[in-house]
């Protein structure tokens, strides 16, 4: 039977809980360094203590040692272990050998010190003979316990002797590990606290570094849906970048839905209108009795009706190019060869309307845009030229490019445009008063926003001895 363990989805995680779970983490391991540390540091400590005084009685004990009658006397000073008895709870062994390993006193089954220890250290006593000693410190286990060891070698010198006496003094390590554990203590309560003081410092701190970012959501939650002003707060630097992105998001979504009203009004408008005279023209031919009358009134129900169908279907593209330039990226596009497609479809329709449709331009244009919206603008600029152009005449397409730009112009011989309503035809459904062909009005608005998205001037002049030029110029966007 498999045992499941379910970790913790840490990307679900809060900023403040994640912020703390570092912290927390990092603080433990500080702590546990410094517990290990402190750990350390008492139980050197309480070694050394306790090792001074061994070495201390030792050297008691070495000073009393002296040569009577060729013999090695020890008169054991009391002060030697008054000195030791200030750990009372451990006992203390002694043994002192002559020369030779002869033993003088003590407990003659006192273990030696192993091979491992290392070398004596040398020095000298602080007495009025100012002999010379080597100590070594080991730590065995004696008669059950564990039991500190100093052993102390003095050179003893007479007229007619000379040789090293030896000192032995053991205590067991009750005190020495009752001093390592309360020094350990106190420096685990001193960890202790300055971890509680840091874990309720760095909490402080996240929470004041993250108090913007919470009023900056109440700000945005106490706001009403159509309210889209800009955030205005005082915020540090790195959540400025963010109030900032907010901001212009606003903007461009207030803007999108002051467009998307007036579209939807003027849509309304332009739709309500040539549905009104169609249901009118309709009423108007039911009624009439006069069969050439009301061929001719259904005759204008078929015109209302195709241009309501052409009206429609501009909404139509508009709405898909507004959507396709906002969530599609930026291609390659062989803008020659949309251009050249796009004449060889619309050359039958011309010619239909008796328009001939030439095209003449450089091989091999790239840009990079949108190749659906790129599309649309084309097709309208030269469906207005063929719609208003006179049979018998000519709509001249060309296309060339340079090392800074790429230009696109469309020439037809049509009435043209007079030069004050050349700033007026980009608007949505603006027609001029004096044009009697069918049309939506939508056209060149739409060319207009294609370009502007590309970064293109489109720009309008006469054409000789008439007729109108739209002329598109790419700056800077050609493909390399």
């Amino acid at each position: 039977m498999w045992l499941k363990i379910r970790l913790p989805d840490v990307g679900r995680w809060s900023i403040r809980r994640k912020l703390l779970c570092i912290t927390s983490l990092l603080l433990i391991a500080v702590s546990l360094l410094g517990v290990r540390a402190a750990q350390s540091y008492a139980q050197n400590a309480a070694q050394l203590s306790y090792d001074r005084l061994l070495t201390g009685a030792a050297l008691q004990i070495a000073e009393q040692i002296s040569l009577r009658q060729g013999r090695v006397v020890a008169d054991l000073p009391r002060a030697a272990f008054e000195t030791l008895a200030l750990a009372p709870d451990d006992r203390v062994y002694y043994r002192i050998m002559g020369p030779g390993g002869e033993h003088i006193t003590g407990y003659d089954d006192l273990p030696g010190a192993p091979a491992r220890v290392g070398k004596m250290a040398h020095g000298s006593s602080q007495g009025d003979a100012g002999d010379a000693f080597r100590k070594q410190f080991f730590d065995a286990d004696y008669r059950g316990e564990a039991v500190r060891f100093v052993l102390l070698e003095r050179l003893l010198t007479e007229t007619d002797f000379s040789g090293y006496i030896r000192i032995q003094i053991g205590q067991t390590r009750l005190a020495r590990t009752s001093l390592a554990d309360e020094i350990s203590l106190r420096a685990l309560q001193l960890i202790g606290l300055l971890f509680g003081v840091a874990l309720l410092l760095v909490s402080l701190g996240i929470w004041m570094t993250l108090r913007p970012l919470d009023q900056l959501d109440r700000a945005l939650a106490r706001r009403s849906s159509v309210d889209l002003s800009p955030l205005d707060m005082a915020v540090p630097r790195e959540i400025s970048k963010l109030v900032h992105t907010i901001n212009h998001f606003m903007q461009q979504l207030g803007g999108t839905l002051n467009g998307l009203q007036r579209f939807t009004s003027e849509a309304a408008h332009q739709i309500r209108t040539p549905l009104a005279g169609l249901r009118s023209q309709a009423q108007n031919a039911l009624d009439e009795e006069d069969s050439t009358l009301r061929q001719q009134q259904l005759g204008r129900v078929l015109e209302s009706a195709d241009r309501l169908s052409d009206t429609v279907n501009q909404l139509l593209s508009q709405a898909v190019l507004a959507h396709r330039l906002r969530s599609q990226p930026a291609e390659a596009v062989a803008l020659d060869s949309l251009v050249r497609d796009l004449c060889r479809e619309l050359a039958l329709p011309a010619l239909e309307q008796g328009v001939e449709l030439g095209y003449e331009g450089d091989a091999q244009v790239l840009l990079q845009g949108n190749a659906f919206a790129l599309r649309q603008m084309v097709q309208n600029i030269l469906e207005n030229a063929i719609r208003y152009s006179n049979p018998g005449s000519e709509v001249r397409v060309q296309l060339q490019q340079d090392e800074r730009s790429i230009s696109l112009a469309v020439a037809d011989n049509g009435p043209g445009i007079p030069d004050a309503e050349k700033p007026l035809v980009f608007e949505r459904f603006y027609r001029s008063p004096g044009n009697s062909r069918t049309g939506s009005g939508l056209g060149l608005a739409i060319a207009k926003e294609v370009a502007s998205y590309h970064r293109a001037s489109l720009k309008l002049s006469d054409n000789e001895p008439a007729g109108l030029v739209v002329t598109v110029r790419f700056h800077r966007r050609r493909a390399t």
